[in-house]
């Protein structure tokens, strides 16, 4: 397994909400890890501010992240990715190619939608399951694009989004690179910050499948 892999396990099994409403999720604890990569240093008030969430789950997501040596914290510089952090920060990034907002309008989906590309084969698990993820987490649905012997494809639906949806195929060309076995997640829901937490969630489910 590798740390990448054992790290999801460990927040996944570690963020059971204890009531109806979790305060944050591992969905949070990917992202202030992300979050900390790209600015090298950030404060536990900032790193609030950037997750939405409250100052008392910053602190315990902290208290997570080193626990497990993904940080360090000094009084003057904030979280900074330790050499094991900086090492799952890496996969994160490399498996998690790119994050976009997304149109759907063309499939008739006109609410806030976001897509993720995974360099990693959703056929790993169930559509229906990624879908109960991402709802579970924030999103009203999901889509899920698949690129195969050099075609995108709609599992279930069509095994060419160029035929069907020229426009959606066209942004797609424009906003990433696929290649063969990848993935792209779009999630979308009436809040923007919900599509991107509940997308989020799937494409973390792919690469811990």
């Amino acid at each position: 397994m590798t740390p990448l892999k054992q790290f999801l396990e460990y927040i996944n099994k570690s963020s059971q909400p204890r009531g109806p409403i979790p305060a944050f999720t591992p969905v949070h604890i990917v992202t202030a890890i992300l979050i900390i990569a790209s600015e090298g240093s950030i404060g536990r008030i900032a790193l609030s501010k950037r997750l939405k969430i409250g100052e008392g789950s910053v602190r315990t997501i902290i208290k997570k992240l080193l626990e497990k040596d993904v940080i360090a914290v000094d009084s003057i510089g904030g979280c900074n990715l330790t050499v094991t952090g900086a090492g799952i920060a890496t996969e994160l990034k490399r498996l998690l190619v790119k994050r976009v907002p997304f149109d759907l309008t063309e499939m008739g989906i006109t609410l806030p939608s976001y897509a993720i590309h995974v360099r990693s084969d959703v056929a790993k698990m169930p559509l229906t399951k990624l879908r109960d993820m991402a709802v579970k987490n924030g999103t009203d649905g999901l889509v899920v694009f698949s690129y195969r012997s050099g075609r995108l494809t709609l599992p279930l639906l069509t095994d060419d989004v160029y035929k069907v949806y020229p426009k959606l195929a066209a942004s797609f060309d424009e906003s990433f690179r696929l290649i063969e076995g990848d993935s792209v997640i779009v999630g979308f829901s009436s809040e923007a910050i919900r599509a991107e937490e509940g997308t989020l969630a799937a494409a973390l489910a792919v690469i811990d499948a």
